[in-house]
Order: structure tokens, then C-alpha cells, then sequence
């Protein structure tokens, strides 16, 4: 039977018709996407973290067997007092399983456990937005347990790690370990089990990381919109299954149901789109184009109404305003297929003081903290790369910094980076997400009443502390997207769009040969029937005993520091050793594209 699970309710409140997909198999973004499974695998822990509060707890674990875990869950709802983990719920062709489940007497608590984060010294009212969706989902849980249990009185809660707190305990995290256990072979979920170490219980609960928020009003504010959607989507389950037709719009272009695989050769976006033809430089390509027109009423849609979606449609009249000016070097450029430097681009690299400071971090974020005295989701900086041009044909130095320790390594990596950058010169950066973490590391030293009076003045001089402050870092972001476009960034300005976008126009010098000779055996230069093969894509991966990995973004490298430090290759040096070397060759290629980006720049400025 096709049950309406809470995870169909999900994703079918951001569009019916992709109830059909899900239900049907058709392979999504989600279900190979690396950063969803390492936020997944925290989640694990909060969960296995929150059932510690219920020592009297009973597990419903059937694995797939649906019709077991039910016949459980209401033998157990039978005595006076339980709390259930995974309680089975099944009402008239729906089914729940609840997080935390207790009932005493005539009342039962409904708690959905989740690894979002919640500040409660904000208050609900500031944050409730952004937990509308997880809101919902107790909505629809709330819903079924109503309609199962009239006559009892429910209470539904979130319980989330609390922004506001602080960890006692030193490796909180490494309490939790994770691992991957056999799955159906027929589903796409990957079931995990959570062993804790039962000898710190008594540490953890007195840490309390965890609030509970009582959701009861503003889940009852949302039954009637739960009833309607439920009358909406159970007809489409019902014995063959059967698609919702979604009016098509521009929140499709987000659509993860994109791929196609063995049994699906069309995927579920172009069935929904096989009447719309298909055009080589489309709106959705366009910088901010999905607001053209504003944001309650797109013009993007009525483009899709008239089938015709190229951004050479737009009309002129919408192309306005500060991000107009973009647009319209976007949508000229790409129109005479020719890129576009601005004059003021060679004033920009005139004013630099040598030398050049290319900086890159990377960081960590964890829902249960990786030292004591972290907030949940507080920043861990682990790595640095710069690459040094002291003077405009000068050979290039690179110098690196990583934690392999595990301790708190905030402000080792800020006096490292010190060290080298220094008070002359511009530091540059990609994005302002450098000067946020040196802020961050700023705020920390008052926070862990870590004494370094010149780290200080230093953070003081070099980053943009408070509005209106100058900062010596210089936001490369910033430059291409006022100096720069090429017609293969398309709408975007990230690092991974502009390099290879640079590379397709440079034919040869020291660029090419600082990309050829990357490492002893390592060449990141290559070109592919005519086009150029995007460096980060060509980064080898290592091979820790039969497993392959791949660091070639910041997800892959978060993984990739918490497995060495934290994760199951602690304490083996041949695995700790691989992840330091492709930890080490992703963050340099970071840097060097940056320099590879800027010298390509100075050569167009003459």
C-alpha cells in the first residue's frame, strides 16, 4: 500500500507533482548530494543525543517491515505510560513515525527531533520563518495522531540543539559514533545506527544542549492547511499511482528531480517540461533573472506561459537598477559571444600594494560541537592557503597551514596566518566569507578569554569588524562581478564558473604551466574536444584502502577533517596522511586559481 509518509507530505507541499516522483523512484539531486548527507549524519547524533533524555525509552525497530513497527507501536500505546522511539502511526492510508513519542495517561507529547539549530534567547517569533517547513512537518504529524487518538490531549514539540548553550565537554561529538548498516536494496534510504558511550550519560545529560519548543499554537493555526493538502494527495496514491499536474513556474528551475538513470531515461523536470522548447541561453541562466519583475509576481512566469524562455526575451524596461547593470553586460555579451572586461578593472589592479596575499579557509560546522565550550554550529577553522606574488611578474610562493590535532584550532590557525600575511601588502580573498571568519575568531578570543594583544590589533587592521570600518582584504567576488563577465559564467561570479571560464581564453605561459606542473605527478591542465576541463574536476582522488574519496569542494573537505580527526580513521596514520594531502591540494588550487584569475585579469588591463 502507497502510504502518505511525513517526508511525502515534505516535499509535496513544494510542489504536488513531485509526490509522483518520489513515490515512482525517479533518481534526485538530493540523493547523491554530499552536503545533505554530512548535515544528515549530525542529525544522527542529535537524534541518538535527544533519546538520552528518555531512559525509559523502547525503540521501534522493525526496518522496513511497516506493518510490524504499527502492531508494535499500538501494543505499546495500550499501557497507561510509554515513551516510544519511531512509534508506527497509521491512519486512513497514512502513516508517521514519530521521533520521541510519550504518553502519559490521556496525553501524549509528539517530539520531532531535529538538527536545526534555535537560539533561545531569541525567541520563537524572530526565528519562526525560518522554521516554518519543520513547523509543518509536526503539523502533518499532529494531524495523523489526532485522527488516530481523538480523545487524547497532544502536544507537539521541536527539540533542536540550542544556539544559546554552550558544551561542557570536550569532543562532545566523538561520544556519538556513526555507522552505515545494511539497507533495503529496493530503497534509497541508508539506515544508521549511533552507538554512544554510556560511561559520559550522566556528563551529557547534565550538558542539556538540547531545547525543547512547544509548537502547540502554531500547529493547530496549520490543521486546516494540512487537511486540505491530505485531500489533495491521498486520491494520487491509491492503488496505480498518479501525478498532480503542477502549473509549471519558475521555482522548477530548482527542481531536484533533474537526472536520469536505467529506468528512467526522461527525468521528472522534462516531463513536466517536454512542451516548452528548449533554448541555448535561457532565463533561468540569467543573473537574478527568477526575480525579473519582482518577487511576488516574476516576469519569469509569463515568460514560461508564452514558451518562450530565452533571457534575449526580456524586455528592456525590466532590466533595471544595480543588478540590471549585470544583466545587461550578461545578456549583451553572451548575445555577441565575446567576454567583457570594464575600464575600470585596470584602476582596480593598479591600486593594489604588493605583495599579493591569496587567502583561502576551511572550515568545520558541527550540530553537536567538536571542543568544549562551543555553541552548536559554531565555526571551527582548520586550514589556510596563501599564495604570495611579491611584485607583478615575481615568482609565485605558496605557503599552508592545517590542524591534525585535536584541539580547538582557532587561534593557532589566526597567529599562523598572521605570520605569514603580515601588516604590508592586500590580502585577497573570494567572497567575504574570510573576513567573517576572522570576525568569528575575533569575537572568540574575548569569549575564551584568550590573551594575544597583537593577533588582536591585527584582526583589527586587516578585517571589517563593524559597519563603516576599512578592511585591508580585497573581495575578488566583489571585482568580477563589476569588472568581469565571460559568456561560460553564465549568471553566476562563484570561483568554480570564473576559472575555467579565464582558462578557455588563456593559450600559454606561466598560468598553463602553474596548473601543468601542480604537483610532482599532478597535471590540472586539460582540454577536452576543444574545451577546457575545470581544474577542480581533475583533482585525483585518494584511495583510503578500497574506499575512493574525493575532496574537491568545501563539503568534501568538512568530511574529510572530520573522518581524520573525529570520524572512523582516527588514529590511522596511513588514512590520516591521505586526507592531509587532499585536504592540502584542494584549499592550494583554491588559492592559485584566485592568482591564475588575477593575472589573467592585469594581462587584459595592458
Amino acid at each position: 500500500m502507497n502510504y502518505l509518509s511525513k517526508s511525502d507530505f515534505k516535499i509535496a507541499r513544494s510542489c504536488h507533482t513531485k509526490l509522483y516522483f518520489k513515490k515512482k523512484g525517479y533518481p534526485s539531486n538530493f540523493d547523491e548530494n554530499e552536503y545533505l548527507e554530512f548535515l544528515a549524519k549530525g542529525g544522527y547524533q542529535v537524534g541518538k543525543l535527544a533519546t538520552l533524555f528518555f531512559p525509559d525509552g523502547i525503540e521501534i525497530s522493525t526496518g522496513s517491515d511497516h506493518d510490524k513497527a504499527i502492531e508494535l507501536t499500538e501494543n505499546y500505546l495500550k499501557k497507561s505510560d510509554v515513551t516510544l522511539f519511531e512509534a508506527a502511526i497509521k491512519s486512513k492510508g497514512k502513516l508517521i513515525r514519530i521521533d520521541i513519542l510519550k504518553k502519559e495517561g490521556k496525553k501524549l507529547k509528539l517530539i520531532e527531533v531535529k538538527s536545526k539549530s534555535y537560539d533561545s534567547s531569541q525567541g520563537f517569533e524572530k526565528q519562526q520563518r525560518e522554521l516554518q517547513e519543520y513547523i509543518e512537518d509536526v503539523a502533518y504529524q499532529y494531524f495523523v495522531l489526532k485522527e488516530k487518538y481523538p480523545g487524547y490531549k497532544i502536544i507537539p514539540y521541536l527539540y533542536m540543539p540550542d544556539k544559546s548553550k554552550r558544551t561542557k565537554i570536550e569532543g562532545l561529538n566523538q561520544l556519538f559514533d556513526i555507522s552505515e548498516v545494511s539497507q533495503d536494496p529496493n530503497s534509497k534510504f541508508r539506515n544508521h545506527t549511533v552507538t554512544f558511550d554510556e560511561t559520559r550519560l550522566q556528563e551529557v545529560i547534565l550538558d542539556d544542549l538540547l531545547y525543547l519548543l512547544d509548537l502547540t499554537d502554531s500547529v493547530n493555526e496549520m490543521q486546516d492547511m494540512v487537511e486540505t493538502e491530505v485531500k489533495i494527495l491521498l486520491p494520487s496514491l491509491r492503488q496505480d499511482l498518479g501525478k498532480i499536474d503542477t502549473e509549471i513556474n519558475k521555482n522548477c528551475f530548482k527542481c531536484e528531480f533533474n537526472l536520469t538513470d536505467e529506468l528512467h531515461t526522461t527525468s521528472g523536470f522534462n516531463e513536466c517540461w517536454q512542451s516548452i522548447p528548449k533554448v541555448k541561453h535561457p532565463v533561468s541562466d540569467l543573473y537574478f533573472g527568477g526575480v525579473l519583475g519582482g518577487n511576488k509576481e516574476p516576469y519569469v512566469n509569463e515568460m514560461i506561459q508564452k514558451k518562450k524562455l530565452s533571457m534575449f526575451d526580456v524586455p528592456d524596461d525590466l532590466i533595471k537598477g544595480e543588478r540590471g547593470k549585470r544583466q545587461r553586460i550578461q545578456i549583451d555579451n553572451t548575445q555577441l559571444g565575446k567576454e567583457w572586461v570594464s575600464p575600470a578593472l585596470k584602476q582596480v589592479i593598479n591600486n593594489v600594494n604588493y605583495p599579493l596575499h591569496f587567502i583561502d579557509f576551511e572550515t568545520s560546522i558541527h550540530a553537536l560541537p567538536m571542543h568544549k565550550d562551543l555553541r552548536p554550529y559554531e565555526q571551527v577553522v582548520f586550514q589556510w592557503s596563501c599564495h604570495t606574488l611579491n611584485g607583478p611578474d615575481e615568482d609565485l610562493q605558496h605557503n599552508e597551514w592545517l590542524n591534525l590535532e585535536p584541539e580547538f584550532p582557532n587561534f593557532k590557525f589566526a597567529e599562523s596566518l598572521m605570520e605569514q600575511v603580515g601588516d604590508s601588502g592586500t590580502p585577497l580573498m573570494w567572497s567575504p566569507y574570510e573576513n567573517t571568519i576572522l570576525k568569528v575568531i575575533y569575537n572568540q578570543m574575548d569569549v575564551y578569554g584568550y590573551t594575544n594583544n597583537t593577533l588582536k590589533k591585527w584582526i583589527e587592521g586587516i578585517a571589517k569588524l563593524e559597519k563603516g570600518d576599512t578592511s585591508r582584504l580585497l573581495d575578488m567576488n566583489r571585482i568580477a562581478l563589476e569588472n568581469y563577465f565571460h559568456p561560460k559564467m553564465k549568471g553566476k561570479t562563484s570561483i568554480k564558473w570564473v576559472l575555467p571560464a579565464v582558462l578557455s581564453e588563456v593559450k600559454k605561459g606561466r598560468i598553463i604551466d602553474w596548473l601543468t606542473y601542480f604537483e610532482d605527478g599532478v597535471n590540472l591542465f586539460g582540454n577536452e574536444s576543444g574545451s577546457i576541463i575545470n581544474p577542480y574536476n581533475m583533482l585525483p582522488k585518494i584511495e583510503i584502502y578500497e574506499r575512493a574519496e574525493n575532496v574537491k569542494d568545501g563539503t568534501g573537505a568538512m568530511q574529510a577533517y572530520s573522518d581524520l580527526l573525529f570520524g572512523v580513521s582516527r588514529g590511522d596514520e596511513i588514512a590520516k596522511n591521505k586526507y592531509k594531502e587532499a585536504l592540502l591540494r584542494y584549499c592550494k588550487l583554491d588559492t592559485l586559481a584566485m592568482v591564475i584569475i588575477w593575472e589573467y585579469w592585469r594581462s587584459k588591463c595592458g
